[in-house]
């Protein structure tokens, strides 16, 4: 009689399930991209912050960022000093994709939030605390009277049960990711 030499397939199934729970352990889940497009969603807005602050500090004219408490959005802007109140004109672009510097998470296709809120304090009472400039030597104020400083404005981003925090910090003009 002659021995043949081979592998069953009960014994290759078992050989599969192993490989199979092992890649289940092995390999994180890549459908949760919640924390990723947050993150993505985060950093997006504090470049906005720190763009319209470097650009007041470079040119050494006024610059700022609206920030709507309602809407998912950002826009730089550079504020006509010449009216009363300011005339704010969005016409500041970005510098690497040359667009009008405006992130929008409702139409962004990386990025994304559930829901965008704000928390701002003043020394002083700011009529349009939407609306946050840097004088030319970058540090925030409220642009509506133009003569009240930042304390604190957190913008708070939240994608299912994940949230980060922006924050500007007043004075120093400092923007965190939390």
């Amino acid at each position: 009689m002659k021995h043949q030499n081979g592998i069953t397939l009960l014994e290759i199934l078992i050989v599969v399930s192993i490989l199979g729970i092992a890649a289940m352990v092995a390999i994180p889940s890549l459908s949760s991209s919640e924390p990723y497009k947050l993150d993505l969603a985060a950093q997006e807005f504090a470049a906005a912050m720190r763009y319209a602050r470097s650009e007041a500090i470079r040119t050494g004219e006024p610059r700022g960022f609206r920030q709507q408490s309602t809407a998912k959005r950002i826009r730089v802007f550079r504020p006509d000093t010449g009216t009363a109140p300011w005339t704010l004109n969005y016409d500041v672009y970005h510098p690497v994709s040359k667009q009008l510097y405006d992130v929008d998470l409702n139409n962004h296709p990386l990025a994304g939030a559930d829901s965008v809120s704000r928390a701002d304090m003043f020394r002083g009472n700011c009529n349009t605390p939407d609306n946050i400039y840097f004088d030319g030597s970058g540090i925030p104020r409220c642009a509506d009277p133009e003569t009240f400083l930042v304390t604190q404005f957190d913008v708070t981003l939240a994608l299912g049960a994940h949230t980060r925090v922006v924050t500007l910090h007043g004075i120093s003009g400092r923007v965190t990711v939390q």
